[in-house]
């Protein structure tokens, strides 16, 4: 068990250089992966929503949307309400991508899966799930 946290972290770095490899393609780096999924499921979030549904920091979240927007993948536009927000928005260039980009790391996720049986799987998910709630909660208990 001792070695838990190193395996974790192992399977996460070799499944970063995988999935950095698929959306090489599309110009979007492994960084900017999860805030192109974020945004293409959820359009119009603010930065503050994209920071939490990513799990990272604001400074990061402020990095990447500044590259997205670079890249002309997004835009963002201050909230008609409340000022202090800006909202992202995907363009057209992200619609004419997202379906591929999904189909290759979806297959992705098929390679990684690959002789793990649906019960199996279901379990794994299961607690990955409850390792994510217990790293959260030690984060918080740290700050």
């Amino acid at each position: 068990m001792e070695k838990l946290s190193r395996d974790l972290l192992r399977v996460s770095r070799k499944a970063q250089i995988c999935v950095g490899a698929v959306v090489k393609k599309y110009n979007i780096t492994v960084a900017e992966e999860p805030f192109f999924m974020a945004i293409n499921s959820h359009d119009g979030a603010t930065q503050e929503e994209l920071t939490a549904l990513v799990g990272v920091d604001k400074a990061m979240t402020t990095r990447v949307i500044h590259s997205l927007e670079s890249k002309g993948l997004v835009k963002r536009v201050q909230d008609a309400k409340d000022k202090r927000q800006n909202r992202i928005y995907k363009t057209d260039k992200v619609n004419e991508i997202s379906e591929i980009v999904l189909k290759d790391l979806l297959h992705l996720n098929q390679i990684f899966t690959a002789g793990i049986g649906n019960d199996d799987l279901d379990i794994f998910m299961r607690t990955l799930a409850v390792l994510e709630k217990n790293i959260s909660n030690f984060l918080k208990e740290e700050k």
